[in-house]
């Protein structure tokens, strides 16, 4: 049995490999009993149809997979249905979204199947469930299965996740054909050694993934064994321009012995020498011993979510119950070690007003991380739509349903600010946070920047790349790389 899955990236963001699909691909191909490939469409979002129908013909699959994000779901719909009507093939969906919503996904018109939860055990038993019977094979008894007779669903609701993740294969990003590009726009590679959160911040909807898969949402692999994981990555990279790890544990600084323990060896590899990483981290799992090993063991960036100048928005609004003072306090003793950090804010939530996102800027001008970024508020829970409406907004529904990244467009209306003013805010965030740094670069490289730059951005929109983005990322993933 072959399976293509479909990286449906349509709207020119090209800030993330998927490591879901590319861990289950590699599951599959492990496995031994059928084949997985990947087609990506990110760099060819101008005539993706055309190249869809050439990666199809080459590998000839009998089954389309797509991994599912609320915030893409108009670009599966268009990928799936392409599918369905030039290529005649059955789709399978996954991912964020068909977890959540697996009953209003299987009813999608487009949708074959549906595989909710963790899928590392669960595709190979389909697979080979599809291979032996066909599309209409009962698959009634496979964890997180859904799909459609008629108007019944079928299937089995007890989506689950993957326990043992040292079970599982490094992930094999030769799968990615144009990954050498991913290196030049980004300058690095995901990883992952753990997987969920055990925090519920209000605009996060990691709780909506916990509350609708079974089993221990929060788990972690060997750390030792991940750390050498990297140093296979980086062997194998180093000259492709692989020259950051990033870390996508949600919350990688949580457990000390785990830390210690992946910081030790990755000195013991000699990779605190060769190759920094970067990972998310709360301020509030920070403390001194912590930030030493993060330091000593060549953590070259924290990320971190400042979210809000204004300590009613971040705690009472957002959850995160962490001070400005103690934010202050963690930068300060993390540069004091050589950590540099990315920060993230938020502007437009539930509750704000000019004056809350006038000390949003103002908080970030004064930590002046070395990266910072400025997302709008999506209500993206249900915790979220409620305090909108307690705080006597709305959602702008035209606007929601057109909505596909975190990144820019507000669709939350309120009786203190229009959309129009938060996204005035956000280009007013960049300004200030990032003018200073703008005017040092071009001290110190009046030709190489602004040659770098346009270099980047002709070679990123002549590949379909939207222009926001590629300004956005050069600045916050590869202008460092200027004064190397």
């Amino acid at each position: 049995m072959k399976i293509k899955f479909v990286n449906a990236m349509l709207g020119g963001d090209f800030s993330a490999l998927d490591i879901a699909i590319t861990v289950l691909a590699t599951a599959v191909n492990k496995g031994g009993a059928h084949r997985a490939t990947i087609t990506d469409l990110t760099f060819h979002r101008r005539h993706w149809q055309e190249h869809l129908a050439q990666e199809i013909a080459a590998d000839a699959p009998d089954l389309i997979a797509i991994s599912t994000n609320t915030m893409y779901m108009q670009y599966v719909a268009a990928v799936a249905e392409e599918v369905k009507r030039r290529h005649g093939l059955p789709v399978l969906l996954g991912g964020h979204h068909a977890a959540r919503f697996p009953e209003a996904t299987a009813r999608l018109p487009y949708c074959d199947w549906v595989i909710a939860g963790d899928a590392e055990r669960s595709l190979p038993a389909f697979l080979d469930r599809i291979a032996a019977g066909g599309r209409d094979a009962d698959v009634r008894g496979i964890p997180g299965i859904r799909y459609r007779r008629g108007q019944e669903l079928l299937g089995n609701p007890d989506a689950a996740f993957t326990a043992e993740l040292d079970s599982l294969p490094p992930p094999d990003w030769d799968l990615w054909k144009d990954l050498d590009r991913y290196f030049y726009y980004l300058q690095m590679l995901y990883v992952i050694g753990s997987r969920g959160c055990p925090y519920q911040c209000s605009y996060c909807d990691a709780v909506g993934i916990k509350n609708a898969v079974q089993g221990k949402y929060y788990r972690q692999r060997d750390p030792r064994a991940f750390a050498r994981e990297l140093q296979q990555h980086w062997e194998k990279y180093r000259r492709r321009g692989f020259k950051l790890a990033q870390i996508f544990d949600p919350v990688f600084t949580l457990d000390k012995k785990w830390l210690s323990e992946f910081c030790s060896e990755y000195k013991a590899l000699g990779l605190d020498r060769k190759l920094g990483y970067s990972v998310f981290s709360r301020v509030d799992n920070l403390d001194d011993e912590k930030i030493e090993m993060l330091g000593d063991s060549g953590c070259a960036l924290l990320r971190v979510g400042v979210e809000a100048g204004d300590d009613y928005i971040r705690n009472e609004i957002y959850g995160k119950k962490i001070s400005s003072d103690k934010i202050r306090e963690i930068f300060r003793k993390c540069r004091a070690k050589g950590i540099r950090f990315t920060a993230f804010y938020i502007l437009g939530g539930p509750g704000e007003s000019r004056a809350t996102m006038d000390k949003t800027i103002a908080l970030a001008r004064e930590l002046q991380a070395e990266r910072s970024a400025f997302f709008i508020y999506k209500p993206f829970t249900e915790l979220g739509e409620r305090q909108i409406i307690e705080h006597g907004g709305w959602i702008d529904k035209r606007k929601w349903a057109a909505a596909d990244n975190i990144t820019f467009g507000s669709v939350v209306e309120s009786p203190n600010y229009s959309t129009r003013l938060v996204e005035w805010y956000q280009a007013k965030a960049y300004f200030w946070t990032f003018g200073r740094r703008l005017l040092g670069l071009l001290r110190r490289h009046p030709v190489l920047y602004p040659w770098r730059l346009a270099v980047y951005l002709g070679s990123g929109i002549f590949r379909g790349l939207d222009c926001k983005y590629l300004l956005v990322y050069y600045h916050i993933y590869s202008y460092d790389n200027v004064d190397r």
